[in-house]
């Protein structure tokens, strides 16, 4: 049987659909009057045709300024948005609207057709989500440190009762598990924080350079020294010194750091005045400083000044809960670097960083996390398949070159190769690195110069 679509047009069944539909509907004319509401529409507001819609819907005497009405008037282009009606009781409702040109049969634009869809509750609910989520952070943030561990929070606490004091303190714990964020924490709960703050990285500095990095050195003190220098506890007079790999520091040089701690006096390599400068120490190693005591390479004297108050960092390992919070916090941060938008992560992958055993701590899983972000697509989560693959247990795709060496072997190996017949200053040109960092390679490594 033949259907007359004619029919469909027809003004009482036309009239009809629009009353039936769930969605709100309005017609609007070119001065703003409404022509026609339905059903949806005529619940929420009551009868309103013949009326401006700015007063009708929104109580007010004139357009509103960001009308957008009057734009898809204007040029006839369909626009889409959300916006806040206060209702007659009081009431706020929150409405997704999508506006497009009302035209009479020559194509003239007259006025605009609106549909409105209620998503107040929508709108509750992710304001809920976003407030609850950004109190649990409040919750567990110190400082800039992420956490929901027990034993952090008790570390948080241990900070806020010592950081005003002048006592020296030891951070220790693992690489990568934020000795220098609580450095920081302790600092900016101080009433040192808005004093100099001067770090040093002790495994860094070629040792015969370090007394002149610590110490200064006047003009003379040895071949280079054209100038008076001053050093870095010199520098941080008044305020915070942070030695990092505190346990790199030669023994030669431990004698000297003893007396600037007994006496809070230091002089400059090559000079003969000593003088005297109120600096709070803070320092952090990933090595057994106890240990060094025990076979020679530490002074117990200067353990025990460096150690007034104790602060060990548990590994990523230990503190397990840590890692959905934390894993949702880099992530959030790093979209924010890259310009990407990836909502979250799977449950699936979620279970597999919980899983797995994190030797490298938290920087490790800053760099699982921004691996996977790469590979995966926009707007959708990261799944098993785009973590690292020591993490997944998988193997990389057919097709990838999977014959590779690291960028540290690689390193080790040119270095080696080239040390027999070319200079520091050419192995460090091929590498792309400085001087002072080739000689940091080598003392991590434990490669020597060729004779």
């Amino acid at each position: 049987m033949e259907i007359d679509t004619s029919v469909l047009h027809k003004e009482g069944l036309f009239t009809a659909i629009l009353k039936t539909v769930s969605d709100g509907i309005t017609v609007i004319d070119k001065d703003l009057k409404i022509l026609f509401q339905n059903e949806a529409i005529y619940q929420i507001f009551g009868l309103q045709i013949g009326r401006f819609c700015y007063n009708a819907y929104r109580g007010r005497n004139e357009p509103c300024e960001d009308c957008i009405i009057l734009e898809v008037i204007k040029d006839g282009k369909p626009r889409k948005g959300l916006r806040d009606i206060q209702l007659p009781d009081g009431n706020i409702l929150w409405l997704e609207f999508f506006s497009g040109p009302y035209k009479d049969p020559e194509g003239n634009i007259i006025g605009a057709v609106e549909v409105v869809r209620d998503v107040t509750e929508q709108v509750r609910i992710t304001k809920e989500c976003f407030t609850l989520r950004r109190e649990m952070e409040r919750q567990a943030k110190f400082e800039n440190i992420i956490t929901q561990s027990k034993q952090m929070k008790a570390i948080f606490r241990l900070i806020e009762r010592v950081a005003s004091t002048n006592s020296t303190v030891l951070i220790t714990g693992e690489s990568g598990t934020g000795k220098e964020l609580i450095a920081k924490a302790i600092l900016f709960n101080s009433n040192r924080k808005d004093k100099p703050y001067v770090t040093l990285n002790c495994g860094a500095i070629p040792e015969n350079l370090l007394e002149s990095e610590l110490f200064g050195h006047v003009k003379g003190a040895f071949t280079g020294a054209v100038r008076d220098h001053a050093g870095l506890i010199e520098t941080a007079a008044g305020g915070t010194l942070f030695l990092d790999e505190v346990g790199e520091i030669p023994l030669s040089l431990q004698v000297k750091l003893l007396r600037f701690f007994q006496e809070g006096e230091s002089r400059r390599v090559g000079d003969t005045v000593t003088r005297k400068f109120d600096v709070r120490i803070i320092s952090a190693t990933n090595r057994n400083l106890e240990d060094g005591v025990k076979n020679g390479s530490f002074r117990e004297d200067l353990f025990f000044r460096l150690s007034v108050i104790p602060v060990f960092i548990p590994p990523l390992r230990e503190r397990k809960e840590d890692i959905p919070i934390l894993t949702n916090h880099l992530l959030q941060r790093l979209c924010d670097i890259h310009g990407r938008a990836v909502p979250g992560i799977s449950s699936e992958a979620l279970k597999m960083l919980m899983d797995y055993s994190w030797p490298g701590n938290v920087r490790e899983l800053e760099n699982a996390i921004e691996y996977a972000l790469h590979l995966t697509d926009e707007g959708h989560p990261i799944i098993t398949e785009q973590l690292p693959p020591k993490i997944s247990g998988k193997t990389q795709s057919p097709g990838v070159y999977q014959d590779f060496i690291s960028i540290d072997t690689y390193t080790q190996q040119t270095i080696l190769s080239l040390q027999s017949n070319r200079s520091e200053e050419d192995i460090a040109r091929i590498l792309g690195i400085s001087r002072k960092n080739l000689w940091e390679k080598r003392k991590r490594w434990g490669i020597p110069r060729s004779k």
